[in-house]
């Protein structure tokens, strides 16, 4: 009778599925673990979607026990880590093969003590979008990679059992839905695998991750003390070790960690936990309230300091794909005039047959979102639109600081567009959605025709009543 394996809960990403746009949305796990969210959509008083759900608490992996085996002493460590023989294929053994988990050997040199994670994790290869971890064995990559940061060790969370199960649940909630958000298949596919891969020998990278989950499950489910309280401290020691991170060059040891820490950070800006049209930086007329804008550009500042060590990093391929695609929605980019712009705000902003980008720097974002405009509205389209905000430089963010009304009406535009594609991207609702609206407070009372009408689109699109003309 052939061996028979220990049977594990295991939980497995799921094929690509709706995120907060159905009323019920699950995480699959196997037959033993099944979690269930039941969600709820309300509108608060500023027009605001707020979604609810009821988490409830997972139960523990059974126990089984295994029966006795020969030893392996040249097997591969996940064998090792369950005690059982392994046939030492390599690069993989059949049974990592079989069970869908990353395969890898011990080196035959004694790794450096303090590469010791680095040796041992970060040559996981995570292959193809599905993989599966035991409870148990991603519980214990999860802890290892935090507690190679002595800050985790003398945290205060560290040694409770929900901060460590909520670490966890925060994982698999990033891995199985917080990605599912993301809709062009190149970018996600990169989150599933090759960057958890990176995220388990990087700390900040880590805590960003976990940060990220644990703040999808409470803006769905808002009003946990708890939860509240471990988003906070994960979004803390996410930004004190990428701060430190920053401060050293872009190498290829590191680009992969502070791209990915990058690409996640902005999530944190863009879905705060409680936010009203009232906390909007134009009705504050306090200027670091917009930084959340301006952390929108952080991308493009380190892949230009990537330099040549960007073409090996993990996400070439895909930041590749993105562009061609890019290059066949945009066409040749044109370099002058106001063919294709919105009339009243080429006017507003003073664009006419000879305006460059380099006369205008209200240029570049009206010749993008002339097009964006027009553009199909579909899930991948509307990852197309959100990258408009990561392409504004810094003069035309200064006109954003002063409260510029033909710079606030660019954006405005944008905001209202992102509005329409809610569908897609629910995180609208925790921010821009109110930054819309504070923009239609704020220009509502222009003197000026041709604000007024430039602003009805956004207002129509955020849901702000305008008065009547």
């Amino acid at each position: 009778m052939p061996e028979r394996e220990a049977e594990d809960s295991v939980i497995r990403t799921p094929l690509p599925c709706p995120i907060l746009i159905h009323t019920q949305h699950y995480i699959y796990t196997s037959s033993s673990i099944n979690i269930k969210f039941s969600m709820a959509r309300t509108q608060d008083e500023f027009g605001q979607i707020v979604f609810q759900i009821s988490v409830p608490q997972t139960q523990e992996a059974p126990y089984h026990a295994r029966r006795p085996h020969s030893k392996s002493r040249t097997g591969c460590l996940a064998c090792k880590k369950r005690r059982i023989k392994c046939d030492e294929t390599r690069p993989g053994c059949q049974r990592c093969q079989k069970r869908a988990i990353p395969c890898s050997y011990a080196p035959d040199k004694k790794p450096d003590r303090n590469n010791a994670l680095t040796s041992e994790t970060s040559t996981n290869q995570l292959a193809g979008i599905a993989f599966s971890l035991s409870l148990r064995d991603m519980e214990d990559l999860v802890l290892q990679a935090l507690e190679a940061d002595m800050k985790w060790n003398s945290s205060p969370l560290k040694g409770t059992r929900n901060a460590r199960s909520l670490s966890v649940v925060a994982f698999q909630q990033f891995v199985n839905a917080s990605t599912e958000i993301i809709g062009h298949p190149s970018l996600r596919r990169v989150m599933k695998t090759d960057m958890i891969r990176v995220a388990f020998a990087s700390p900040y990278l880590m805590y960003t991750i976990l940060a990220v989950g644990i703040l999808h499950l409470n803006r769905m489910s808002p009003g946990g003390g708890e939860r509240s309280l471990v988003e906070s401290y994960f979004w803390q020691q996410a930004i004190r070790r990428y701060q430190t991170a920053l401060c050293s060059s872009v190498t290829r040891e590191n680009v992969d960690a502070l791209l990915s820490t990058c690409i996640l950070m902005g999530v944190m800006s863009l879905c705060p936990e409680r936010f009203s049209p009232t906390d909007s930086w134009v009705l504050t007329n306090r200027p670091e309230d917009m930084n959340w804008l301006c952390l929108q550009s952080g991308l493009r500042c380190i892949t230009s300091l990537a330099g040549p060590c960007l073409s090996e990093s993990i996400w070439a391929p895909a930041f590749k794909e993105t562009h061609k695609e890019e290059s066949q929605i945009y066409g040749r980019p044109v370099q002058q005039g106001r063919a294709g712009f919105d009339t009243d705000l080429a006017d507003l902003c003073e664009i006419d047959d000879c305006t460059t980008k380099e006369t205008s720097p209200y240029y570049s974002p009206l010749r993008v979102l002339a097009v964006i405009m027009k553009l199909e509205k579909s899930a991948r389209n509307a990852d197309q639109c959100t990258t408009w905000v990561g392409r504004l430089e810094p003069r035309f963010l200064a006109l954003l600081r002063q409260r510029d009304p033909p710079a606030l009406l660019i954006v405005a535009h944008w905001m209202g567009l992102m509005c329409c594609l809610s569908q897609w991207k629910p995180w609208v609702e925790s921010r821009i959605r109110s930054e819309c609206v504070a923009i239609c407070m704020y220009l509502e009372t222009s003197p000026d025709p041709r604000v007024l009408r430039s602003l009805r689109f956004p207002a129509d699109a955020c849901g702000y009543p305008m008065p009547a003309s």
